[in-house]
């Protein structure tokens, strides 16, 4: 916490100084407006909606970078709110259809100029247009088909396609929630608090782990014919799809008791791991644990949502 000291200012008034770093970051000057929201025991201090901010730019050099160190670049200045991102090197040309790719992923973010030695990527999308809310829904629309689908023949395509669309979302939804953590009058924009964008925030990504896990099981039940499993994934769909309804409906109550019931899952899938020594059955096991732990935290922040 950065500490300033109260200043006397005439005969009714008090002045502080303000961090010159956030001025620079909110793009403000000598005579902006700033707004001041009262607040029992603080102020929330921010910049006026109608202040111009430049947009936040990021130059990512290409020089020695493996494409794996250049796609986790590249997310984090998408996630940090950077409004163009300038891809620079030699190697440029080499590794462009990856990293349009990678880009390509990102919701809102075009490809705007390319050469040999550059790519630049500009930010269309409103950000205080987007809600965090239909975001969650959209990725749990596309977990539940994914859960409807995964049994079915010939249905791996179609499900790492939806898992790649929740991936896209979960991006986006970081995205908003550090702009929303990072500027106070987002906040008001986007109708909600603090709290509720941790609690979103949390969600979202248990919902990107639930579709990974989706996406494996997939791939490793399609030859398992042991019953068991396939019993206890689809016990585990329905519990998935009650704990989103309690989600949105914010219901406490049934959330305890629904999660007092997350280590009968667990204790299931130990005992089909003690009867098998197959090298699948045992990583379909360790996957639905996974997604029963995801559960489990979902059900969680129901709990915490005030």
């Amino acid at each position: 916490m950065d500490v300033r000291k109260l200043v006397s200012f005439g005969n009714s008034s008090y002045v502080i100084s303000l961090p010159k770093a956030w001025i620079v970051k909110n793009g403000l000057k000598k005579g902006d407006l700033i707004g001041i929201d009262e607040r029992p025991y603080e102020l929330i201090i921010s910049a006026k909606e109608n202040s111009k901010k430049k947009p936040v730019e990021t130059l990512i050099s290409c020089e020695g970078k493996g494409l794996s160190e250049l796609k986790t670049e590249i997310i984090a200045a998408y996630v940090n709110n950077s409004g163009v991102i300038t891809i620079s090197g030699s190697n440029v040309k080499n590794v462009s259809s990856t990293l349009k790719q990678v880009i390509h992923g990102l919701v809102g973010m075009e490809v705007i100029d390319e050469t040999s030695s550059k790519i630049v990527v500009k930010d269309l999308l409103d950000i205080s247009e987007v809600s965090t809310d239909n975001i969650v829904r959209r990725m749990d629309i596309l977990i539940k088909s994914m859960l409807e689908d995964s049994l079915l023949p010939d249905s791996i395509e179609s499900i790492y396609e939806r898992d790649n669309e929740v991936n896209r979302l979960a991006l986006l939804a970081l995205r908003i929630f550090r702009a929303a953590t990072d500027n106070p009058s987002m906040l008001k924009i986007f109708n909600t608090t603090y709290w509720d964008v941790f609690i979103s925030r949390q969600v979202t990504v248990q919902l990107e782990h639930i579709g990974d896990y989706i996406k494996r099981m997939t791939r490793l039940l399609k030859n398992n014919r042991n019953g068991e499993l396939k019993k206890i994934y689809i016990e585990l769909s329905a519990r998935y799809r009650e704990s989103m309804k309690l989600y949105y409906g914010k219901n406490k109550q049934a959330s305890y008791r629904m999660e007092t019931d997350t280590k009968r899952f667990m204790q299931l899938c130990d005992k089909i791991i003690e009867k098998s020594r197959d090298v699948a059955t045992t990583r379909v096991c360790e996957n639905l644990k996974h997604m029963t732990k995801a559960i489990m935290y979902i059900l969680r922040n129901v709990m915490e949502h005030q």
